[in-house]
């Protein structure tokens, strides 16, 4: 399928509205591996039993949590339903990530994807104490999800997967289901700080990478085109946070940039009508817009 104007992505590219603000908001993200075609609902229509992704789904949403199904880079023609030969033995390498500045990554190589519905709060109060529960490890190394489900959006397939393929070969980088925001695909997710990101690019995806492997975001992705804000914070506050490290070149991922809220004044705007997904018909658009409160008379740049 090649790309279209018309594709809601494309539509959304034009505007000047920020990305800031519209990351999906979650406190834990669990991102699992499941290879094979995944339908507009990933949890429940992929190649992973129906009945388990429904209630593995509701136990990481009841953990203030999200979903994710993720799958190597490359060709995902429908089969039986198993594993990849990548897996022998059919096992599903996993990751667990707390977001937010004090983050962490957990990984695991799970042989049933049903052992992580015994998991419970307590078990998610610290990397060495999940790592033990699910025998696995902590990891150091930054992670990159981009959304390529095209059955719940194309613009994800036609926009994601050209630049996921371009990382077959680096376990950093995954495909995964649907992220939220494909308004403004290619978007991605990067672990474990829950940082969420616009219209992704190779070089793009390489800088945050590399960045991201010293605990920094990349100066490229700083400000409205590419970044949506932190999943540990609420809309408003995810605006506010990435427009003050934008103005003053905050990259620092464990920096928690708490003043924003308090210097920073976050207004909603309508926009004109736009579809937010592909097929849809046009619906009224708002962003967030941020500027400094008129009691901060600090020096900015």
């Amino acid at each position: 399928m090649s790309e279209s104007r018309s594709a809601c992505s494309a539509l959304w590219d034009d505007q000047q509205n920020p990305a800031w603000g519209t990351s999906a908001t979650a406190d834990l993200v669990v991102a699992l591996e499941q290879n094979g075609p995944w339908g507009r609902v990933a949890a429940t229509e992929s190649h992973l039993e129906p009945g388990l992704g429904s209630q593995l789904d509701s136990l990481v949403t009841d953990l203030g949590g999200r979903l994710l199904l993720i799958r190597r880079p490359g060709r995902h023609a429908d089969g039986p339903a198993t594993d990849s030969p990548r897996r022998p033995g059919g096992r599903h390498r996993c990751y667990l990530a707390r977001t937010g500045p004090d983050g962490w990554l957990v990984f695991a190589e799970l042989a049933d994807p049903g052992d992580l519905l015994s998991l419970t709060a307590a078990d998610l109060t610290g990397p060495a104490a999940l790592a033990a529960r699910l025998g696995g490890r902590i990891e150091s190394g930054p992670l990159l999800l981009v959304c390529t489900n095209g059955r719940r959006d194309a613009c994800c397939a036609v926009r994601g997967r050209p630049v996921v393929g371009r990382f077959a070969d680096d376990e950093r980088v995954w495909e995964a289901s649907h992220l939220g925001g494909h308004r403004f695909a290619p978007t991605g997710v990067l672990l474990p700080w829950g940082r969420m990101l616009a219209r992704l690019d190779v070089d793009l995806v390489r800088a945050v990478l590399g960045a991201a492997q010293r605990g920094t975001l990349a100066e490229a992705v700083l400000g409205a085109r590419h970044d949506r804000g932190p999943m540990h914070l609420p809309p408003a506050e995810q605006a506010a946070e990435a427009w003050t490290r934008s103005q003053e070149g905050r990259t620092d991922l464990t920096d928690p940039v708490t003043d924003a809220a308090g210097r920073a004044t976050v207004t909603i705007t309508d926009g004109p009508d736009l579809p937010e997904s592909c097929g849809k018909a046009p619906v009224a658009t708002r962003s967030y817009h941020v500027s400094w409160r008129a009691t901060d008379t600090g020096d900015h740049p």
